[in-house]
């Protein structure tokens, strides 16, 4: 049987198929599983197969699925053994909070052969307890959703296929295609754990909840020293032993995910004692294993936070926990802490932000997204900006918050190269399209200091295989006045090599327009401060077309930044502005997201232009 006609059989079954992973994630529901408990696809795959479940039935059918492990484990089962064949008959949960009865028939299901997870998944086949789906296909609104979505399948797959000739596969399948990127985009690779998005979204959905929440943040002690003894194979090796050890110490419908490096987080759902199972995991961890033929005890530092009724969102108590975890490694490691108010004010939690942000450099934890600048006289995207990025606990960290910090710790120079290499190497593609296009990268005044910046920069761009031509580098006017670097050197240098030097926060420092032709510029940037002044877009303000046309008398190009209403975009179009940027065209986003945010930016253009 063709694979994909298999395919459209699980997608068109009367029953309500579900695949429940080793660690009690749903990795696969067809559309009958959607229809029954009111779910969109995308919200279930990923999510822990308890959410399906009425609580009165959760600890009896994970009983079931205990017996169904033990009964095809070697030897006979016990008495009273679940089969494969007998259902459990209980009561699921649909979205919208209502219950109703349904009968759950199990399946072990072996991992195909070279899988990188080996573990054992189960089929769940599950009906309505008079043996028929609501909403399979009886008379009334039920049965007419059904017909209605049926004749829209069977529309669509009987139109041209992709390439042109006649469609040979049920859309379905290239929608079960995206859903499985999708829910492997919510998984750690090596782990198979949750990462951060997805445990950010389980815990917002937690909190939505009136019942209890703890959330435990934790970090392997010495994890940096035992990666550079052990080797990195080993130290991936623990890391997944770890991943195991905590999936043990919690229940099913516990969530168990790994931040990043040797991150971890558990998020426990109406817990009656959490510090019972933060002390389970300590000892847990603790034990002796062996890796990479060494015997090693992989002690742990952990923050414990609860739900409270100070507790705004999920990114306060994650801050919460990590500052208790910050206290846990103050007191000696291989500790547990619970979080206390004052704690947010220590000398060592301060601290840990530069040792966090060390960690996360030498992990490669710093990204880089991209926001458009569009030309309106072209009409088009002629640039894309590259803004660092820190994502700490599963959630991204200002930049205002942690550049600060990398510029008095010394990591400005790494960060900053890292920024320009991801930039060139992710953005590249694009740049080949036009000559004309380029990538602009924020530079510190710091950077500068070092006497090899220029001649690192340009060996950046010809190992990713930019054209210096199509590189811009920014940088605030103080920069430009800093007497203790030689940055007026180094930016000639850059300038002769075709590298495109510009001003941002034009206007809020030091030069002046007849100091501008003293500098290796080729454009300045409007600062959004000024940008924010125009409210309806009748304002009287002389200054922007004074420094427009000043700029422009100088061969310089100007770009306004900030643009947050088309109100403001057509008052700079008017006024001569070469190009613009701001959340009105779109927010920097990551570079798979670029053709959505080229897309984003030219509507709204066009918006500005019709209305003009």
């Amino acid at each position: 049987m063709e694979a994909g006609f298999a395919q459209q059989l699980l997608e068109y079954s009367p029953d309500a198929l579900v695949l429940v992973a080793q660690d009690g994630a749903i990795s696969f529901l067809n559309a009958a599983a959607e229809r029954l408990f009111g779910y969109p696809r995308a919200q279930l795959l990923g999510a822990d197969h308890s959410m399906l479940l009425a609580e009165a039935s959760r600890e009896e059918f994970h009983g079931v699925l205990a017996g169904l492990a033990k009964a095809a484990s070697p030897g006979s089962p016990s008495p009273g053994s679940p089969s494969a064949g007998s259902p459990f008959a209980g009561s699921g949960r649909r979205a919208d909070g209502t219950e109703l009865p349904v009968e759950i028939t199990c399946s072990l299901v072996p991992a195909p052969a070279g899988a990188a997870d080996p573990g054992t998944s189960v089929a769940l086949s599950v009906r309505g307890a008079a043996g028929r789906n609501p909403g399979a296909g009886s008379a009334g609104t039920a049965g007419r959703t059904l017909s209605g979505d049926f004749a829209r399948r069977r529309t669509s797959a009987a139109g041209a296929s992709l390439s042109g000739g006649p469609a040979t596969a049920a859309p379905a399948a290239f929608a079960e295609h995206d859903d499985e990127l999708k829910a492997g985009s919510l998984r750690d690779p090596l782990t198979a754990l949750p990462n951060g998005p997805l445990f950010n979204e389980r815990l917002a959905a937690a909190l939505r909840r009136p019942d209890p929440v703890d959330i435990l943040l934790l970090n392997l002690d010495d994890f940096r020293h035992l990666n550079d003894v052990l080797g990195r194979s080993a130290a991936d090796e623990l890391l997944v032993e770890v991943a195991s050890r905590l999936r043990n110490c919690v229940r099913p419908h516990d969530t168990v995910a790994r931040l990043g490096g040797d991150e971890f987080a558990v998020l426990l759902t109406e817990c009656l004692n959490a510090d019972a199972v933060a002390k389970r995991i300590a000892e847990s961890l603790y034990a002796p294993l062996r890796v990479g033929g060494s015997m090693v005890r992989p002690g742990v530092s952990m923050g414990l936070a609860s739900k409270s009724v100070q507790t705004l969102d999920g990114a306060e108590l994650l801050r919460q926990a990590d500052a208790a975890m910050t206290a846990a490694k103050a007191a000696g490691k291989n500790n547990w802490v619970r979080f206390r108010p004052e704690m947010l004010n220590t000398a060592a939690h301060k601290a840990d932000g530069d040792s966090g942000l060390r960690r996360a450099v030498e992990l490669g934890q710093i990204s880089v997204h991209y926001q458009p600048v569009v030309s309106p006289g072209i009409g088009s995207v002629v640039q894309f900006e590259a803004f660092a990025r820190w994502e700490r606990h599963g959630r991204l960290v200002p930049p205002n918050q942690f550049l600060p910090v990398a510029e008095q710790s010394g990591l400005i120079r790494e960060i900053g190269d890292e920024v320009l290499r991801r930039a060139c190497a992710e953005i590249r593609p694009w740049l080949a399209g036009d000559p004309a296009y380029s990538v602009a990268v924020n530079v510190s005044g710091l950077q500068f200091q070092h006497r090899d910046f220029a001649a690192d920069v340009l060996a950046i761009a010809g190992s990713t295989g930019v054209d210096p031509r199509q590189l811009t580098l920014e940088l605030t006017e103080s920069v430009f006045f800093d007497a203790s670097s030689d940055v007026l050197g180094q930016l000639r240098q850059l300038r002769g090599a075709g590298v495109r030097i510009a001003m941002d926060d034009f206007g809020t420092g030091y030069s002046t327009l007849g100091r501008l032709q003293e500098l290796p510029l080729d454009m300045v940037k409007i600062d959004r401060s000024f940008v924010a002044m125009i409210k309806t877009g009748q304002e009287q303000l002389p200054f922007f077309a004074t420094m427009i046309s000043a700029a422009h008398a100088l061969g310089l190009k100007v770009t306004a930044e900030g643009i947050e209403t088309p109100a403001q975009a057509k008052y700079l179009m008017d006024r001569g502005c070469d190009s613009l940027q701001g959340y009105l065209f779109a927010k920097p986003a990551p570079a798979s997201h670029l053709a959505g945010t080229m897309e984003s930016a030219l509507n709204a253009l066009d918006k500005v232009d019709a209305a003009r």
